[in-house]
């Protein structure tokens, strides 16, 4: 029902109080839906933000990531393009927390399941990763290596995942800018 309303400029105008509209606190199917779609675009971007965030001052250029429920013991080796070796040292990692509490758990200790190695990059190029696990396998297997390409030294990490169900291998390796790569 419209209204049409004389004003006192002898204008007529609509008189709207029996329209509703979307301000009113009444929505349509779609106006919701595209608030649920906004809220959790805003809810995800969020998390990933804050990820970035606590990886930028935890990681450093090499990483490696205990996924598994038990300790795990090993070694990494960088070599760098011209064939030389950068980077060779063991890890002693305790159980991912995410993992079961099983043999060998560090609940409540200062214990690390992350080994972070810094200054491994020089020059952009391609890099030989060998991971080697100490008395352990992870679905059968004990060592890996992999030929990963760093094109920006400044910026890049490299994640080795060992037992983690999102990569697909037992020992896998990515490269990436951020914790959110890397995951």
């Amino acid at each position: 029902m419209e209204r049409n309303d004389a004003s006192s400029d002898g204008i007529r105008r609509r008189d709207r109080s029996r329209e509703r509209t979307p301000r009113d606190g009444t929505h349509t199917r779609r106006a919701a839906l595209a608030a649920s779609a906004t809220a959790l675009l805003t809810a995800v971007a969020g998390c990933t933000t804050a990820m970035d965030f606590i990886g930028d001052r935890l990681l450093e250029q090499v990483n490696v990531f205990n996924e598994t429920d038990r300790r795990v013991a090993g070694s990494i080796a960088v070599g760098d393009p011209a064939g030389e070796t950068v980077l060779d040292e063991t890890f002693d990692l305790a159980p991912s927390e995410s993992g079961n509490d099983n043999e060998g758990s560090a609940s409540g200790d200062d214990e690390q399941s992350v080994a972070v190695y810094d200054d491994v990059w020089g020059d952009a190029g391609s890099y030989e990763v060998t991971v080697e696990l100490t008395d352990t396998e992870i679905d059968g297997r004990s060592r890996a290596s992999e030929t990963v390409t760093i094109s920006d030294p400044d910026e890049q990490l490299l994640g080795v995942a060992l037992g983690s169900e999102e990569v697909g291998e037992p020992i896998g390796f990515r490269v990436g800018e951020s914790l959110s790569d890397l995951a």
